[in-house]
């Protein structure tokens, strides 16, 4: 797990941290300055991606290491499938993830052996990494705002959980990842402003 895939950008962050939104903003951003982006995100929209989100939903039940496999199949496909990111990085485009493996180890081993969630996710680390570490409080507020059902992680006491696995999981990256953790519930504005000065595309 220390292979970097140079020109790919993962966000990471607690549901309701706004990667989503970041990842919006900063491939717009990098497309007017005349770069080729592939925006993305995990789950996918392939067939295992939709079938994890049903699980997300609640709409279908599965034992915690049978979604910790679903997630890794579609990660695996994401990254070499056609049209993955490694194609679109071979043909020059910068690729921007809203998620990656890093969610895996965050989520997953909440409720499964944490072992079987690295062996799970041995891929390679992306060139930049960065965390928006929103506050629970905030996460659930925006998340509330929503008015839609919450999905099966959206409880305060799990995201807790998870901002603790998520922190653990970056102490093990390698130091070639250029990791940026933006800290606190900061603007729209000031956190893609940070975002910016940290790419060098």
């Amino acid at each position: 797990m220390d292979k970097i895939i140079k020109g790919f950008v993962v966000l990471e962050g607690l549901d309701g941290a706004g990667t989503t939104t970041q990842k919006n903003i900063i491939t717009s951003l990098l497309e007017n300055k005349g770069h080729t982006v592939v925006s993305t995100f995990e789950p996918t929209d392939s067939e295992v991606g939709k079938l994890i989100r049903k699980v997300l939903r609640n709409e279908v039940k599965l034992p915690p290491l049978s979604l910790a496999m679903l997630y890794a199949a579609d990660r695996e496909n994401h990254i070499n499938g056609e049209d993955g990111i490694i194609e679109n990085i071979k043909n020059g485009k910068i690729v921007i993830s809203d998620r990656y493996f890093y969610s895996s180890l965050a989520y997953q081993s909440l409720y499964t052996d944490e072992e079987k969630i690295y062996a799970l996710n041995d891929f390679p680390h992306p060139e930049y990494l960065i965390f928006l570490d929103v506050d629970v409080d905030t996460c659930l507020k925006r998340i509330n705002k929503r008015g839609q059902e919450k999905e099966i992680f959206e409880k305060e006491s799990l995201m807790r959980k998870i901002r603790e696995n998520y922190l653990k999981s970056f102490s093990c990256i390698p130091s070639s990842v250029k990791f940026l953790k933006i800290e606190g519930d900061i603007s729209i504005e000031e956190t893609t402003e940070r975002i910016l000065s940290f790419l060098s595309f």
